[in-house]
């Protein structure tokens, strides 16, 4: 294209951001994620998650499932304005993983990531005082 965005037309905007959707869409999910988040395709679909420091204190004594369910209804509305309905969470040794019951598209992958970092205030034990 070589001009400014400013220059380009609605139909010339629309081509160039679906080209460039087109072409996240081509790169594998997992190759856009951060270091600190793991992308797994799994049978039933596709697993998000991070690893949050309470590693030395079973998630199943930290996290009740009062809390889990708090945490499943933050992602619930966040799902629902992303198109990731189905999701469901998950509390590990160490780690909170987001199954979601299909492929996910790379801006998906991106907003599960974004999604993660805004629960870390809520969950990562290292920020209680």
């Amino acid at each position: 294209m070589g001009r400014a965005i400013e220059e380009l037309d609605r139909g010339e905007l629309e081509a160039a951001l679906e080209a460039a959707l087109n072409l996240l869409r081509s790169v594998p999910s997992a190759s856009l994620a951060r270091s600190d988040v793991e992308v797994r395709e799994t049978a039933s679909g596709t697993v998000v998650g991070r690893a949050f420091k309470w590693a030395f204190i079973p998630a199943g004594q930290l996290w009740s499932e009062e809390d889990r369910r708090e945490v499943q209804t933050r992602l619930d509305e966040f799902a629902l304005r992303r198109g990731l309905q189905g999701a469901t969470v998950r509390f590990g040794p160490d780690r909170l993983d987001v199954e979601v019951p299909r492929r996910l598209q790379v801006e998906q992958v991106i907003a599960l990531q974004e999604w993660l970092d805004s629960e870390r205030e809520t969950l990562d034990v290292s920020r209680v005082p």
